[in-house]
């Protein structure tokens, strides 16, 4: 036992800072017990060091010379229904050495505390030989005289039996109901998938089910009574089934050999490996628990206890460690698939790094809590640390199943059902902070009187009575802003283009956004600051401080800002009115007098205009003045053009006609047109020309795109049909020489009509602009 020695005294050194803590934080004493002391200073902590080397000088010393250390007898605890040996059975045990119990003073509990764990210690490594001792007394209990006349061998072939029964009875189910597992695995696709994870969950339970029944009839059948070989069947089966029933949750989450329906977004191969890895480590854990309960079952002595418990921790330790490090690529694999799922955050990606760098220390800091419960009987820090791991892998698996839920509703939807994956990520998020709400609480309480001793139920009763009516309105405030971050969401705008006719040459303009989209920024905003003051408001009312000062103060202090700044309340009532006017929108483009631009956005006190040469405008609601909106409900726009005087007006007119009905019927165009081109008529007759006017009306989205096409058209089929444009040359006929006669003239005046043509579409722009 000498080569544990260091192994435990390396544990306990390990241990010190946990002791100050808990020396610092004392749990509260029973009613008449003497109160401890402060927590350590300076000239405390150095006597605690002398005082822990004259004590292991000492022991060393007595161990040395041969001299014994007193002991008192460790009392036997009466047998109960629940131990393995019964009452008139029970075999008288020999007293046992106890560590010394050491008063704890007002001056150094601590130091005294540090003593008395290192003087256990070495007790219990001093009866670790008496394992074996105890363990070679379960036979005996186990004669047949003693369990109405079963042999042990004949107890031993039932309860092997019963295990591999029950074991062979799940995995036949689990051949029978193949087929249908498979089936519904392959319909795992879209929406609908959740009905085949929810028949898939409800088969693995209905199996766990039929296995609970059978275990169930087996205990009723064979091991119902109190006799030894009873109890420790009904200790092995039940430890059975409690293994397959935690298997439940690896299994639902990892499904090997199904990877459409699997939780975690790893691949089979590192989903099997971390099955079985996790099978492993909970058969090893139940298993030495049950040893364990097993020497307690029989009255072992509490040192024996202790040291199976050391051993225990040693192995299970060792098992987590290895678990660890051959698993940490599928567990990274696995942490890293949450942030693809879901939104990157900076700790689920820190955490995916480096889980192993986190894992190893948890694991080490349990095997220490173990020991130093074994050694002292205080199990807080380990029932902490314990629950602390249980609620990580649980919320570890809730956010692969709500990773999975989001992922399998993202493939499934349109892109005309972005409304409904926005809800679904709503919903989503309340769920979550309401679970990690519930882990903060459930922790929080196990830490707080469990593991530290901070306080008792009592004490924490008292202050869950004042957080939980506190913490339910703040996560109310929370879905009320999911909802309104949702609603809002729905008609947010797009970003802004310029939509000023002939800003710029490409054909592709940004439509305006609605009125509804317009005000949302504003009622976002106007509704967070509502939730906000209204929940902290009733926060503090909860817990019992008087609001009224508050909103009396806020009250003086808002009249005193509406005196000292009238021209920011004269800038936002102003741009309220605006609002409620339907002025202007996002994306419109519209001329203040002070300057022209497109709506890019706009504040509780300014509007932001973007300049069509790309300056941003941003002026206060209270100087904006009259508004004139060019991109509100349709746009006509007028362009005169230039003819000979000989031409064919009504030619013209059915010309032109046509070309007007053409555009309107061209699939690029035919949804900007709310009424066709078409010609008003002669307004005015120069010299050697007739100037004629056009006109068509169009939403305003991109109005000068389809007057440049019109004149485009006009410019290329109105020649091929004999209509002239009109110049300010006179037609010379050659009198003489080679080629066709005026061939040259003609040829000309084509291309003066066209300049001139491109010149009055340049007009007509300018004109509109």
């Amino acid at each position: 036992m000498a080569s544990l020695r260091p192994l435990l005294l390396a544990l306990l050194l390990a241990l010190l800072p946990a002791g100050a803590l808990l020396a610092q934080t004392p749990p509260p004493a029973a009613p008449g017990a003497p109160t401890t002391a402060s927590p350590l200073t300076p000239q405390q902590f150095d006597q605690l060091v002398d005082s822990l080397s004259r004590a292991v000088a000492e022991r060393l010393r007595q161990e040395g010379a041969g001299t014994a250390v007193p002991a008192a007898p460790a009392p036997t605890a009466p047998a109960t229904a629940g131990t393995l040996e019964p009452a008139a059975h029970a075999a008288p045990t020999a007293p046992t050495p106890a560590a010394p119990m050491m008063e704890m003073t007002e001056e150094a509990p601590f130091t005294e505390m540090v003593i008395d764990v290192l003087g256990r210690s070495d007790d219990v490594l001093a009866e670790l030989p008496g394992v074996l001792d105890e363990t070679a007394r379960i036979p005996a209990l186990l004669r047949a005289e003693i369990n109405n006349g079963r042999e042990p061998s004949t107890f031993a072939l039932i309860v092997l039996g019963c295990l591999v029964g029950v074991l062979v009875l799940e995995g036949l189910l689990r051949l029978a109901l193949r087929g249908p597992r498979r089936h519904l695995a392959g319909r795992v696709v879209g929406t609908s998938s959740l009905w085949a994870l929810t028949g898939l969950v409800s088969l693995d339970i209905a199996i766990l089910a039929v296995v609970w029944l059978a275990v169930h009839a087996v205990i009723v059948g064979l091991f119902g009574g109190p006799e030894p070989q009873a109890r420790l069947g009904f200790l092995l089966l039940t430890s059975l089934f409690n293994w397959r029933l935690y298997m439940l949750a690896f299994r639902v989450t990892l499904r090997p050999g199904l990877p459409q329906a699997r939780l975690a977004d790893v691949d089979d191969a590192g989903a099997t490996r971390l099955y079985y890895w996790a099978s492993a480590v909970l058969f090893v854990a139940i298993a030495l628990n049950d040893g364990r309960r097993v020497l307690e079952g029989i009255q072992s002595p509490p040192l024996v206890v202790a040291g199976v418990i050391l051993l225990n921790t040693l192995i299970l330790t060792a098992l987590l460690l290895a678990a660890a490090t051959a698993l940490r690529q599928p567990m990274a694999q696995w942490l890293h698939g949450l942030v693809q799922g879901g939104r990157p955050t900076p700790l689920v990606a820190t955490l995916a790094r480096f889980w192993l760098c986190l894992a190893i220390p948890a694991f080490l800091i349990l095997g220490v809590a173990r020991v130093y419960g074994a050694l002292t009987t205080s199990v807080g820090i380990q029932n902490a640390i314990l629950m602390t791991m249980n609620v990580l892998l649980a919320l570890l698996i809730l956010e692969s199943f709500m990773d999975k839920v989001c992922r399998l509703m993202r493939a499934d939807l349109r892109p005309e059902t972005t409304a409904r994956e926005r809800a679904i990520e709503a919903v989503m998020r309340c769920v979550r902070v309401a679970i990690l709400l519930g882990a903060v609480s459930l922790l929080f309480r196990t830490w707080a009187v469990s593991g530290m001793g901070m306080m008792d139920m009592s004490g924490y009763n008292a202050i869950a009575h004042a957080a939980l009516p506190a913490g339910a309105i703040l996560f109310a405030a929370y879905c009320a802003w999911q909802g309104v971050e949702y609603l809002t969401g729905l008609h947010s705008p797009a970003p802004a283009a310029p939509a000023v006719p002939g800003l710029h040459d490409t054909e592709e303009m940004a439509t305006s956004a609605s009125r509804m989209s317009t005000l949302m920024p504003l009622l976002r905003v106007t509704a967070m600051l509502t939730i906000i003051v209204i929940a902290v408001l009733t926060v503090l009312s909860q817990l019992g401080i008087n609001i009224t000062p508050l909103i009396a103060g806020a009250s003086i202090v808002g009249l005193a800002i509406s005196f000292g700044s009238q021209t920011l309340v004269k800038d936002i009532v102003s741009g309220v009115f605006y609002l409620v006017d339907d002025a202007f929108r996002v994306g419109e483009y519209i001329d203040c007098g002070r300057a022209k631009g497109t709506v890019e956005g706009f504040t509780l006190r300014s509007i932001r205009l973007r300049h069509q040469n790309g300056m941003v405008h941003t002026i206060p609601f209270g100087q904006l003045g009259q508004i004139t909106n060019f991109s509100r409900d349709w746009a006509t726009l007028k362009f005169n053009l230039r003819f000979t005087r000989d031409t064919d007006l009504e030619k013209l007119r059915k010309a032109v006609k046509k070309i007007g009905i053409e555009l309107q019927e061209d699939p690029e165009y035919k949804e900007d047109f709310l009424m066709p081109l078409k010609m008003q008529g002669v307004t005015d007759i120069a010299e050697n020309a007739l100037i004629v006017r056009f006109k068509l009306t169009v939403k305003p989205v991109r109005p000068t795109v389809l007057q440049r096409e019109a004149i485009k058209r006009m410019v290329r089929i109105l020649p091929e049909q004999g209509i002239e444009f009109a110049n300010n040359t006179v037609a010379v006929r050659a009198l003489e020489g080679g080629g066709e006669p005026g061939a040259a003239a003609a040829i000309y005046n084509r291309r003066v009509a066209n300049d001139l043509a491109e010149k009055a579409a340049a007009e007509a722009e300018a004109a509109a602009s």
